[in-house]
């Protein structure tokens, strides 16, 4: 499954109704704070990528209604999900810019199995030689 993560259902409700417009199905759920919408991941990849975008649309509002719930200006943070060995999810915070940097030319697919690479070189280190791997 896919996963976005809102904060707000003004900006979620307005992604499910995007996906709604291209007939895909949704699951929806809160987890605490977050708000999250589930999608399956057997989509062809224009898909997921009209998907993507319509969810990068979101991410200004979703940053003024934060800053305007927190008494800011604005804020500037992204997180990346990263799953543990153990299955647990946890979210890295990293620097705005350079997260935008990132999927300007990879995909949320890309990223992630990328991110997925590191978590799995920290939690079980391989010390040979890149060569002999």
């Amino acid at each position: 499954m896919l996963e976005y993560v809102f904060f707000d259902s003004r900006p979620r409700d307005q992604f499910i109704s995007q996906l709604n417009e291209l007939g895909i199905d949704v699951e929806y759920k809160d987890k605490g704070e977050e708000l999250l919408v589930l999608i399956q991941d057997d989509l062809s990849d224009s898909t997921v990528d009209r998907i993507e975008g319509f969810f990068v649309d979101t991410l200004p509002l979703s940053e003024a209604l934060m800053a305007e719930a927190e008494g800011v200006d604005s804020f500037d943070v992204a997180a990346v999900e990263v799953k543990l060995k153990s299955g647990e999810l946890v979210m890295a915070s990293v620097d705005s810019n350079s997260l935008a940097k990132v999927l300007s030319v990879l995909d949320f697919d890309e990223l992630s199995g990328f991110v997925d690479a590191i978590t799995q070189a920290v939690e079980t280190p391989d010390f040979r030689p890149i060569c002999k791997r």
